[in-house]
């Protein structure tokens, strides 16, 4: 015991010496501490030591929780109207009010999203061709692939009767697999903030008629969405 309690009264005149060399404050416990307590061997460093930073230093958990919150994604806010299932269904039930208002045939209304996917399609009472809701969906879908009217679509290639322009309409609906239509009863609709929702397609009257109805039936809907084309063209209604 003596050879041993003589070991550490060197050891810790050892260690003294080297926090001395390094400037750093220590408080060394008693000789005799050990002596009675040989397996708590420690030495005890003062508050300052470089040591206390290690145990304020944040965890790893702290520090993936900083780093997540820092580089999180912000989110923005659209306060304009946008398209849901009850949107879709308050356009589809004034269209078909405008088109009963002004003695229109029988028609088929289709409200898409801005993704294409449709929402609502509704046909009214009557003798309704079978080909009319492929019809009206195919109008409201050239809205929303090409950010034009189904009318725009038509006029942009076949005004100038150009034959390489309607070469190229015909290719692009063959590519699309019949998915468009290159005539008027599609309409665009954009919210308060200008921006894109969807469209509305709309078949079984004349091309103009379908327009129109689509056209008014949005604009009387109170849902201030603004249409593409933002007039009609139509000499038949009634309103």
């Amino acid at each position: 015991m003596k050879l041993l309690a003589a070991s550490l009264s060197s050891l810790l005149v050892t260690t003294a010496s080297a926090f001395r060399t390094a400037g750093l404050p220590q408080k060394i416990l008693p000789c005799h501490h050990y002596h009675h307590h040989p397996s708590r061997i420690s030495t005890t460093i003062l508050k300052g030591s470089y040591l206390d930073d290690l145990s304020n230093a944040p965890s790893a958990q702290s520090r993936a929780s900083t780093t997540a919150a820092s580089t999180s994604p912000t989110t923005t806010t659209t306060t304009g109207t946008q398209m849901n299932l009850d949107v879709a269904d308050l356009l589809s039930n004034s269209v078909i009010a405008t088109a009963k208002r002004n003695n229109f045939p029988p028609i088929v209304v289709s409200v898409l999203d801005k993704q294409a996917n449709m929402l609502v399609q509704k046909r009214m009472d009557g003798d309704v061709h079978v080909a009319f809701p492929d019809f009206s969906y195919a109008k409201a879908y050239t809205c929303v692939a090409l950010d034009v009217s189904s009318r725009e679509f038509r006029d942009k290639y076949t005004t100038q009767n150009d034959a390489s322009k309607i070469a190229q309409l015909n290719s692009m609906m063959s590519i699309s697999q019949g998915k468009m239509a290159a005539f008027p009863g599609g309409i665009l609709l954009r919210n308060e903030e200008n921006v894109v929702i969807g469209a509305v397609g709309v078949s079984g009257a004349a091309g103009d008629e379908d327009e129109y109805a689509a056209l008014r039936g949005v604009w009387d809907s109170g849902l201030g969405l603004s249409t593409w084309p933002a007039e009609h063209s139509c000499t038949t209604a009634l309103d």
